[in-house]
């Protein structure tokens, strides 16, 4: 009887044995060789994703989104407007396949943002943001950060800088703002620091409330609870307007096309390292590369924002930003326009072989305009088509030539006669992508706005 009673018990303990054994086997093996990557989602196997979209808004602005979908299937969206108080029921919306769709938002709050969810397939998403003006447009985030660095801000006479954030989650988020400016040290106010941003709410932070009379004010957000998307917002004058998306954390070169405008731009560089820094700058254009307004070793100071003027061609052409020693830093482009509005955009750090470009303008006439810049040793030929506005009908697709470390534009015949319409961009290499359109303002000038491009994370 005892050897029938020790049996099972000596069977429990070498089982025991042999589990913790086991386990640290496998965590060991794991611990070697990492986690399985998950497999790539292909683009019409119901994925789903979100867009943030932090616009800004307020009775003198109007706001549009331009949803485009690249792929073979209709596309389910959810859009839900987010301000200071709970948001109203989403809109529901389908995107049909190869297809532009425009929808109008009332955004009556500054610190206006949207959410879109969608379904069944992926989507791009941008938004315009216009008064009688002035224009300003911008990509939406695909992600949201516990990091934001928004380079672009002024707060110098008749400039309302903005930095506008978006919590669409339903957790409240928490974070730091710390804004820098060209001399100042770092600055960081206490009804800043942990401030809460409510789940499902978006907030406009206006730095003019904080620091006057400086040309740049960057901003930077740490976020120790939650996540949050966020982007700048400067209006002048209630007129003119422009809007770069933030960055999602600190680079040591990056990529900002413009096209269409007067030659006047500045490059904005925010650096929060502890000590100065260098840098340099290369113009992309179609002509041989060259350094930018000069820049090949330019010290920055510790600390700092400032804006570096960077003369650039009416043409295509792209400020081609390096740091030197590997100092990370955020940036954007201010660029004039044909007339007194300013365009901005935050660039791209990394290039893509296949791209969205949503329209700049939510106005008519436009003269609609895309550059495509390619960084690499060998010319790219890309493929341009419409993903045509509701009603409209896409015309033939046209291939454009990208020389080796240059700039070249997309015929604007092409765009034009499609208003409303995206482009898709194919190419046989890495690029990036840009949209720059002018549009009707005030009497004898024109409203002018830069727009990101979008990667497609997958071939439709």
């Amino acid at each position: 009887m005892r050897a029938l009673r020790e049996g099972p018990a000596r069977g429990q303990a070498l089982f025991a044995v042999l589990s913790v054994a086991f386990l640290v086997v496998a965590m060991t093996w794991l611990d070697r060789v990492g986690p399985k990557e998950p497999s790539a989602i292909e683009m019409g196997s119901a994925p789903s994703g979100m867009w943030i979209c932090p616009h800004g808004g307020g009775p003198d602005l109007s706001v549009a989104l331009f949803l485009a979908n690249p792929g073979t299937d209709t596309v389910s969206a959810r859009v839900t407007q987010l301000g200071a108080r709970a948001p109203s029921p989403p809109t529901d919306l389908d995107v049909p396949p190869g297809s532009t769709v425009r929808v109008n938002l009332e955004s009556e709050e500054r610190g206006g943002a949207t959410a879109v969810e969608f379904f069944g397939g992926w989507i791009a998403a941008g938004w315009v943001s216009f008064t009688d003006e002035g224009v300003a447009a911008e990509r939406c985030a695909e992600e949201a950060s516990q990091r934001w660095s928004l380079a672009d801000g002024s707060t110098e006479l008749g400039e309302d800088p903005s930095v506008i954030i978006a919590n669409p989650f339903s957790s409240p988020a928490v974070l730091d703002v710390v804004l820098y400016t060209a001399d100042q040290p770092p600055i960081r106010e206490s009804s800043w620091t942990e401030l809460v941003v409510p789940a499902r709410r978006s907030v406009a932070l206006r730095l003019g409330s904080r620091v006057k009379g400086e040309a740049v004010v960057s901003a930077t957000l740490e976020v120790s609870l939650g996540r949050v998307a966020a982007a700048s917002l400067v209006v002048s004058d209630r007129t003119t307007v422009r809007s770069s998306l933030g960055w999602t954390g600190p680079a040591t070169a990056a990529t900002f096309p413009t096209m269409q405008g007067s030659g006047q731009a500045e490059l904005l560089v925010l650096s929060t390292a502890s000590a100065s820094i260098r840098f340099g700058a290369t113009a992309l254009s179609e002509e041989e590369p060259r350094p930018a307004g000069g820049l090949t070793e330019q010290e920055h100071p510790a600390a700092a924002a400032r804006a570096y003027a960077v003369p650039t061609d009416a043409g295509p052409i792209a400020v081609r930003l390096f740091t030197l020693g590997g100092a990370p830093v955020a940036g954007a482009l201010r660029v004039r326009g044909p007339g007194v509005d300013l365009g901005a955009t935050a660039g791209v750090v990394v290039a893509s072989d296949t791209w969205i470009v949503l329209p700049a303008s939510a106005q008519t006439p436009a003269v609609p305009g895309a550059v495509l810049v390619n960084d690499t040793d060998t010319d790219v030929a890309a493929t341009i088509e419409l993903l045509p506005h509701e009603g409209d009908t896409a015309v033939a697709s046209i291939t454009v030539q990208v020389p080796a470390h240059g700039a070249a534009a997309v015929p604007p015949d092409l765009w034009a006669s499609a208003p409303g319409s995206a482009l898709l961009i194919r190419a046989d290499g890495p690029l990036v992508a840009l949209a720059a359109t002018t549009s009707p303002g005030a009497p004898d000038t024109d409203a002018f706005a830069l727009s990101m491009g979008i990667p497609l994370p997958h071939e439709p």
